[in-house]
């Protein structure tokens, strides 16, 4: 039985495109700025023991998933979405299958490489409105770990105190789906119209979030 679901975010809640086109840049051109006004505060100077500007700009040209990097994003967009700059994007069946999963008494999570921070901004800026209420934490790489790693499903289940038989992870990507798979996991392939196509393996495929029930086996 599934108790809960982590959902990932590009390619599954919402529109790759949005990602790379809009958010992306808008940190991109402000990564220098945002350093230099920001040096005293604890984020900056943990990102910047990590890694030097040119390393972050070197990253977000690479679209490298590298925590230093996704922590400064997330600052930046967070003070984008505040300052009504920025608006989020999730697709539309979104909502209704939160709210379904929600009602049944799932537990719902999301795990993504951009930081905990960006998510909960991202979520609650919506053209929807405020999400964040549906879930009951996040995870990023810092917190679980690479997400092509077992290892950080394993992280994520104890974490929330659950078997990894009653969690159910849905993404657009086969390595992670296959990562979730061998930690023991459930797993739903997203393969929405307009994204990447991507062979999705033996993995069950929707092309948006299915409402319940979720038949996946006990």
């Amino acid at each position: 039985m599934i108790s809960a679901v982590v959902l990932d975010i590009e390619g599954t809640t919402s529109s790759t495109g949005h990602v790379h086109d809009v958010l992306f840049p808008y940190a991109r051109t402000r990564i220098e700025s945002w350093v230099t006004a920001h040096r005293d505060t604890s984020l900056v100077r943990e990102v910047l023991r990590e890694a030097s500007v040119p390393q972050l700009l070197e990253w977000a040209d690479s679209d490298t998933k590298a925590a230093p990097l996704k922590a400064l994003q997330g600052a930046i967009w967070q003070h984008g979405f505040a300052a009504g700059e920025l608006t989020s994007h999730v697709y539309p069946d979104v909502l209704p299958a939160l709210r379904s999963w929600s009602q049944s008494g799932l537990r719902l999570y999301v795990y993504s490489s951009g930081s905990v921070q960006a998510q909960l901004a991202w979520f609650g800026h919506t053209p929807d409105g405020d999400l964040t209420p549906f879930f009951a934490g996040h995870f990023d790489l810092d917190t679980a770990g690479p997400k092509r790693d077992p290892r950080s499903y394993q992280r994520i289940a104890a974490a929330i105190a659950m078997p990894p038989a009653q969690l159910l992870f849905v993404s657009d990507e086969p390595t992670e789906l296959d990562a979730a798979r061998s930690a023991g996991w459930h797993t739903i392939g997203v393969a929405r119209p307009g994204e990447p196509v991507k062979d999705l393996g033996s993995h069950p495929v929707f092309d948006d979030l299915p409402v319940l029930p979720i038949e996946l086996g006990s």
